[in-house]
């Protein structure tokens, strides 16, 4: 039996790949290029005996699995066969059987080679060529996002130090993993064509299931079993646990586990064995570059969510805050990062981001603490703003200013500071308080007393 997520140990080698960002952030894999030994097999043979089928949507592989029956098949297979055990194997030896021994026995590990026959003319029917052309994509989409992403690919060039130089926060510690299973199911679930009355399947599936065994790990292991000696090692040792949970289910799907433990419909009662409901997933055998929903895209996603989040921790750590200037016109709000947004149904005022120059003072996550006259103002040359952080903000780490301006806005107002899964905001993409600056409103006041116009900030109620 393979339980996922219970190894721990991290594989710290690797070469990583095209990087978006300029400076600071992670390698992610590129979506418009083609996954190794995947995009190959999604194209069906001409051959008369086929399904001709189109694999760029989930309804178009639901189609395809629809009308070969090929899920039915695979489950009065498996009962010829005596049950799941090594059956990758087995069934290619009862397909093909005067060609020896089955050259699929790695279909099973990450690493290995797996690479079916992609002519479906060279099969006795279609449906054991879509059995197995899924048995192949399933290996490849694992093996890419657990080599690229999960252990090593992302991590390589994810620098926490440089976040925390970019914006003058303190060092890290290990508070900042608390969200990390928050962007997990942002990747998991938000924006992929998923039915969530029927729970979590197949390889979307997949990637809410590591979701769910990184959220608990620290609760299992009392807390502090990681490596907490800096955030990277945290983030290496969670997202190797999450890379495990995936090689565990991938040997689950291919007999060399425990299907009890695969991602299947809690309903469905269609299929003796748990391998034939986790093979009904369409999203198994989509394609990975023409749709968002695509268990790579998931996880891509997750990898930038989680760089975003670091660099709000970050933020927040250093006491940034998103004002409104709530003396301001929208004329006025011409200041470098400012915006004119609303903030409460039909009022709107000036946002942009402002710090104090030092965090003396500064307790309680309340930033009307620290010393009224040590803030930042984005127009006074003696006492002004460091506007290249909005610069870092988009060109660095990628953020849509608005939509991480309106998010704060939205957990402000309608939030209590926790991530909220059943809110979003910027179309659906973004959960409810999973950004968690502060924001505040206020006014600047000039210090009569100092020389050469010395203003200090006063916050007030909204």
């Amino acid at each position: 039996m393979l339980r996922p997520g219970l190894l721990w140990t991290v594989a710290l080698a690797g070469t990583a790949i095209a990087v978006p960002h300029k400076r600071g952030g992670p390698d992610l894999p590129v979506t418009s290029t083609p996954l190794p030994s995947t995009s190959h097999t999604l194209s069906t043979s001409t051959t008369a005996s086929c399904t001709a089928g189109d694999t760029s949507s989930t309804d178009g592989v639901q189609a395809i699995l629809d009308s070969t029956g090929t899920n039915d098949w695979l489950d009065k297979q498996l009962e010829t066969l005596g049950g799941e055990d090594d059956w990758v194997d087995k069934l290619w030896e009862k397909v093909f059987p005067n060609q020896g021994t089955s050259p699929l026995s790695g279909c099973g590990t990450v690493g290995s080679n797996c690479v079916p026959d992609e002519m479906c003319g060279n099969y006795p029917n279609e449906q054991a060529y879509w059995t197995f052309t899924a048995v192949g994509i399933l290996h490849s989409k694992i093996n890419y996002v657990h080599e690229k992403i999960l252990w090593t690919g992302w991590l390589d060039g994810l620098s926490i130090d440089q976040i925390s130089k970019d914006f003058s926060s303190p060092p890290p510690d290990t508070t900042w993993i608390k969200w990390l299973a928050a962007a997990m199911t942002i990747a998991g679930g938000f924006g992929t064509a998923v039915d969530w009355s029927k729970g979590l399947r197949g390889m979307i599936g997949m990637a809410g299931g590591s979701l769910t065994e990184v959220s608990t790990l620290q609760d299992q292991n009392g807390g502090d079993d990681v490596d907490t000696t800096s955030v990277e090692n945290t983030l290496k040792n969670y997202m190797g646990s999450a890379g495990d949970y995936l090689s565990a289910m991938l040997a689950n799907a291919t007999g060399n586990g425990d299907s009890d433990y695969l991602p299947t419909s809690a309903d469905d009662t269609l299929y003796t064995y748990g391998t034939s409901k986790f093979f009904e997933d369409p999203s198994i055998l989509l394609a990975e570059n023409t749709d968002n929903s695509s268990f790579v895209a998931a996880f891509d996603g997750f990898a930038q969510n989680v760089e975003k989040k670091l660099v709000d921790v970050a933020m927040k750590s250093a006491w940034y805050v998103l004002l409104m200037e709530n003396d301001v016109s929208e004329s006025e709000c011409d200041y470098t990062g400012s915006m004119w947004l609303e903030y409460q149904s039909g009022k709107s005022g000036c946002f942009y981001l402002t710090r104090p120059q030092t965090s003396q003072g500064c307790d309680n996550d309340d930033p009307s603490t620290c010393q009224f006259d040590a803030w930042e103002t984005p127009w006074d040359t003696h006492n002004s703003m460091d506007s290249d952080v909005y610069t870092k903000l988009t060109d660095n780490y990628g953020y849509d200013l608005e939509a991480y301006f309106n998010s704060l806005i939205d957990c402000n107002f309608n939030g209590n500071g926790e991530v909220d899964m059943t809110a979003t905001t910027d179309n659906g993409a973004i959960p409810r308080c999973f950004y968690s600056l502060y924001v505040r409103s206020g006014y600047w006041q000039e210090d009569p007393s100092r020389p050469n116009s010395y203003y200090y900030l006063t916050f007030q109620d909204w």
